[in-house]
């Protein structure tokens, strides 16, 4: 239990609490299953202190120095670390599920059975931690630095680690379920012995053994940021399948069927042995300028109708038919892989969070009065403005919305669609 001295100089405000801190640094603070929820704990000076079990959810930890600090089984759910110092921290067990914790430290932090699904990782300095076991699920690690980290039998599934540094990092064991990678992901010297595509420790990839030195990182340098379209026409006999018939005149369109092999998995799933997902691309059909009629036998006297002597038989142009199929699919794989949305919605959540910290929400009114600070806060910064309306508009607010845990984002997103 809480050292009850301890958390009355708390409540006294972090000013007053970084003070005594300063003045007794020989102390060990116990706030050790502490009521904290939703506390405006600011620049607090945390380091060392004993959080065990304490509940942090919602709580404003912004630029905190939780250095040293023992987190182990806190519920940190949906609060904000931005810029935390955690640095040898342990957070064994805690629930950090839709935290903010872009540009945290996290050096030699013992994160293991962590639950970071949804974070924001973004920026953050993870170098060394051991994340064994912990679950990052639809996090966003992007431009993370995990050099070194321990992340055996981690969950990564549909984790987003664009640019983010894996060198020396283990994977041995890790679920890569839909994780998005690009080629500015780093995974040289990758110690990993082999993976999981599938949640649950299914799908080993290899099926035996183990990765040779190199091999893991090979693989994904081989298949990363390529798309392997494969295209087999099949066109029929005009007068096996009809399709359009004008004037006597009877067309056949060819089918296209394409095959698409998805960048962020290994060519195991590609295979039809391993029931790889199908992806179906409409493309325009080759256009037929003329066709000349096929005229069964004892038929010379049905009239024809009349071409010009020039004619030709328009082919279809396959070779541009492949070009256009990678031209959509390079656009789908840009649309699919662009953060910029998510880290709006990520914003707009910090946002809402902050405001609810200082402005009551209990009342229709209230709620109202919120959403308007939120909507000038975001007018007064142009680049943001640009950039939510943009999320908006591409994303939608349904989808949008999926990633704001903020009840007034149902008041926000429908109010901002209506900018221009």
């Amino acid at each position: 239990m809480a050292n009850e001295e301890h958390g009355a100089l708390l409540k006294q405000g972090v000013e007053t609490w970084n003070q005594w801190r300063e003045e007794n640094p020989q102390l060990v603070p116990d706030l050790s299953q502490s009521e904290l929820s939703r506390a405006n704990l600011n620049e607090a000076n945390f380091s060392g202190v004993n959080l065990q079990n304490a509940d942090l959810r919602m709580a404003n930890l912004t630029d905190a120095n939780l250095q040293g600090a023992d987190l182990s089984g806190a519920d940190l759910r949906g609060a904000n670390l931005r810029g935390v110092n955690l640095n040898q921290a342990n957070l064994t067990g805690t629930d950090l599920n839709g935290a903010y914790l872009t540009l945290v430290n996290f050096i030699d932090a013992n994160l293991t059975a962590v639950n970071l699904s949804e974070a924001n990782l973004r920026i953050a300095n993870l170098s060394g931690a051991n994340l064994s076991e912990a679950n990052l699920r639809m996090a966003n690690l992007s431009e993370a630095n995990l050099r070194m980290a321990n992340l055996s039998e981690a969950n990564l599934e549909k984790t987003q680690v664009l640019a983010a540094n894996f060198n020396k990092a283990i994977l041995t064991g890790t679920c890569l379920q839909e994780w998005q990678i690009d080629s500015t992901t780093n995974l040289d010297e990758v110690i990993c012995d082999y993976i999981y595509l599938q949640t649950g420790q299914q799908k080993r990839y290899p099926n035996q053994g183990t990765f040779t030195p190199g091999e893991f990182t090979e693989l994904w340098r081989q298949h990363l940021n390529t798309v392997q379209v494969k295209v087999s026409p099949e066109v029929t006999q005009v007068q096996d399948s009809p399709v359009q018939q004008t004037n006597g005149v009877v067309a056949s369109v060819p089918e296209v069927k394409v095959e698409i092999q998805q960048p962020h998995q290994p060519p195991v799933n590609y295979t039809a042995t391993a029931s790889a997902p199908e992806i179906k691309v409409d493309i325009q059909p080759p256009v037929y300028h003329s066709v000349i009629p096929r005229v069964s036998e004892g038929a010379d006297n049905i009239p024809q109708p009349p071409y010009p002597s020039d004619s030709k038989i328009i082919q279809p142009n396959l070779q541009q038919a492949v070009s256009e199929v990678h031209r959509l699919l390079e656009q789908l794989d840009q649309d699919l892989s662009e953060p910029k949305w998510s880290e709006v919605a990520a914003e707009i959540q910090q946002l809402l969070h902050e405001l609810t910290q200082t402005c009551p929400t209990r009342t229709p009114l209230e709620k109202v009065i919120a959403v308007a600070a939120a909507i000038k806060q975001i007018e007064s910064n142009p680049p943001l403005k640009v950039k939510v309306i943009e999320a908006v508009q591409s994303a939608g607010i349904a989808r949008l919305q999926e990633y704001i845990e903020h009840p007034l984002s149902k008041i926000l997103l429908p109010a901002i669609a209506e900018w221009n």
